[in-house]
């Protein structure tokens, strides 16, 4: 027999509690999606960091020259497209070039310019990275040159690990312009907020930066 005293949820209160969840979880999607936003494009940069320690690995490994090149739109010293937005590749002949049978990594396979719901350059960001010592415009993506200061999209590791700077007819820098920054922005998505920076040091120590718009500066 039903005590006294019980009853059950009316219909207006089932309807306030479902309408107080979907308020609640429609604050709590934009959130979540920039979330996610910005750790697909913080793996992106660990990508990109990755591959300048492989290449950096392998040119002493096989001591032998070894290049990383990126942005789809620039393609390779000689003007060869490449298939993914950056490209590892063993050069055995020395030529800056992608020439047939020669070993390539193609570290994304997504074959766009802007890939992971990410573009080339900046959103945010006022200023390169301090550590950032290349001298091209890092609101292009790269601030990367070659030894005479033109702008490249590409450095190579010699065998003994050091980046160098190389211009489009393939002549090499000497050590200290193989430094640089890539730079990477998902504030063309819906929900991203983020810049982010890979730098190669000097001597070929990558690091990874993102934009604190909070400071106005760049945190590792």
């Amino acid at each position: 027999m039903k005590q006294q005293g019980q009853r059950g949820f009316s219909l207006i209160e089932l309807m306030l509690v479902i309408l107080i969840i979907g308020i609640a979880t429609a604050a709590a999607v934009p959130s979540w999606e920039r979330m996610q936003t910005n750790s697909r494009a913080r793996t992106t940069a660990r990508m990109i960091s990755n591959a300048f320690q492989t290449a950096r690995a392998q040119a002493i490994l096989a001591e032998g020259q070894h290049l990383v090149m990126w942005g789809t739109a620039a393609g390779d010293a000689c003007g060869n497209p490449l298939a993914s937005p950056v490209v590892i590749l063993d050069d055995a002949d020395g030529d800056c070039c992608i020439d047939p049978g020669e070993s390539l990594i193609n570290v994304s396979s997504n074959p766009a310019v802007d890939f992971n719901g990410l573009n080339w350059g900046v959103t945010f960001a006022t200023t390169a990275v301090p550590e950032d010592i290349g001298g091209g415009a890092y609101t292009t993506g790269s601030s990367f040159t070659d030894a005479l200061g033109s702008q490249t999209y590409w450095v190579a590791f010699r065998n003994d690990g050091v980046p160098v700077g190389f211009s489009s007819a393939c002549t090499l820098g000497q050590v200290g312009t193989g430094g640089g920054g890539i730079y990477l922005t998902n504030g063309g998505a819906t929900s991203g907020q983020r810049d982010y920076a890979v730098v190669l040091t000097a001597l070929g120590a990558p690091k990874i930066y993102s934009w604190d718009a909070a400071s106005n500066a760049w945190t590792n």
